[in-house]
């Protein structure tokens, strides 16, 4: 099946899979293939319109976030000339409804790793324990990724982060991931902090793209950057409290701006 979905300064593709948030895509003709979960799309373009083949089209548009006013956020920040310019560059960025589960195992891998690795693992992941889909793997269960073992999890390169992601889906065997997103943000960050190798970088990234909350404010290396002339060299978790009470219910946006705006510099 397909969709259209017309060309708008709020939606940028590129942008949306290249700012960091996401590892399942690839450029494909003069477009990209994105999978999640055990879904796939297909996007090409025009001057006016993206379209998308996909198994699940309804997933999709929740996945891409297509129903928010993107304009009524960024005009809530576009006043402050600290946010002006990165809110120029990152105007096009959707922030992604991505799988849960997907996501923390994502963004564990993520630590410490750069996206290139980052997602040669994840799909070293998917071909070895996820299901056939055809002409991909769907992103494994986690009964499949607690039963497959650490030297496994070794075999893909993951290093010191396999004895994580070994103990981490066994830790979620007796889960209902879904189940958590009833849990406030405060109670849910611990959850996830409780999560053996899960720092709260990590946490943070996981509320963010995996569970849309918009009140976190991952902090890492480039973040540090953007505010240490006016917060100076203070641990990240400290930052990132500081920055949600800065900028408010909908920092995970300020910090998507800020982040892809100072990497791309």
């Amino acid at each position: 099946m397909e969709f259209i979905v017309k060309k708008e300064d709020t939606f940028n593709l590129k942008d949306t899979l290249e700012c960091g948030q996401v590892f399942r895509f690839r450029e494909e003709g003069n477009g990209y293939i994105m999978f999640s979960g055990s879904h796939y799309a297909k996007s090409s373009e025009d001057t006016d319109n993206y379209y998308f083949e996909t198994d699940d089209a309804e997933y999709f548009r929740k996945y891409f976030d297509l129903e928010r006013d993107y304009k009524k956020i960024q005009d809530m920040y576009i006043s402050d000339p600290f946010l002006k310019g990165p809110i120029e560059y990152g105007k096009g960025i959707h922030l992604l409804q991505q799988d849960k589960a997907e996501m923390i195992i994502s963004f564990i891998i993520s630590q410490n790793n750069n996206i290139p690795r980052i997602k040669g693992i994840i799909e070293k992941i998917c071909l070895s324990l996820g299901e056939d889909k055809g002409f991909y793997y769907a992103f494994p269960g986690i009964d499949k990724l607690a039963s497959a073992g650490e030297e496994f999890y070794k075999s893909t390169g993951a290093g010191y982060r396999a004895a994580y992601l070994d103990r981490v889906s066994n830790e979620l065997l007796n889960t209902d991931v879904e189940k958590l997103d009833e849990l406030e943000t405060p109670e849910l960050r611990e959850k996830l902090l409780s999560l053996y190798g899960v720092g709260r970088k990590v946490a943070d990234c996981i509320l963010l793209f995996g569970f849309s909350r918009y009140d976190v404010f991952p902090v890492d290396t480039w973040i540090k950057k953007v505010f240490r002339n006016e917060l100076g060299d203070i641990p990240a978790d400290k930052m990132s409290t500081l920055l949600v009470k800065k900028y408010g219910l909908y920092s995970g946006f300020v910090q998507q701006w800020l982040f892809y705006n100072q990497r791309n510099l």
